[in-house]
């Protein structure tokens, strides 16, 4: 992540480990850019920004998750929780914990999903993303999830109604229902 330099990215100042403690061990560690703001709809809302605002905050999302991807990384988590928006009102991507490496030199060294392990919040999942196959995601699940957070951005709603069913059944629901 430390090679995503984008003003829509929070960017990571340092990663390593520490291990001044023996009797700790090793403890690895980041150091990242602190914003101080709230979500995405969070803002749209306490703003009450306009449709063509609300439209302008998505455009520098999809930029900033744009050159995520330039840069090989897929997101796997894009939801309005991980976009903060600071106090000049300008959006940013943040918690790239379940990101992956689109490119395989990268991938030789990042931890691997296991085959059927998903990853993310159903919410925004793609149909893809929700089949636990990691061959199956690329960075259309991302646009997927832009393409959801868009949605409930200007409806006020999430595209599927996820209360009060199981996983299974969610991810049946983006699978085989239109929004």
């Amino acid at each position: 992540l430390g090679k995503l330099q984008h003003p829509g990215i929070a960017q990571v100042y340092e990663a390593g480990v520490d291990d001044s403690d023996s009797s700790l061990g090793e403890r690895p560690f980041f150091a990242m850019e602190y914003i101080d703001g709230c979500t995405l709809t969070e803002y749209a809302t306490r703003q009450r920004l306009s449709i063509r605002d609300r439209l302008r905050m998505m455009v520098k999302v999809c930029a900033a998750v744009e050159h995520a991807h330039a840069g090989g990384i897929i997101h796997r988590d894009l939801k309005p929780a991980n976009i903060l928006v600071d106090s000049n009102g300008d959006p940013k991507v943040l918690d790239f914990g379940v990101a992956r490496a689109t490119d395989t030199d990268i991938q030789v060294v990042t931890i691997q999903t296991q085959a059927g392990q998903l990853i993310g919040t159903l919410a925004y999942m793609s149909p893809e993303q929700t089949t636990g196959k990691a061959a199956d995601l690329d960075i259309r699940s991302d646009v997927y999830a832009l393409g959801v957070m868009l949605y409930e951005l200007l409806a006020g709603k999430l595209p599927h109604d996820f209360a009060d069913c199981s996983i299974p059944q969610g991810i049946r629901i983006i699978q085989e229902s239109d929004a």
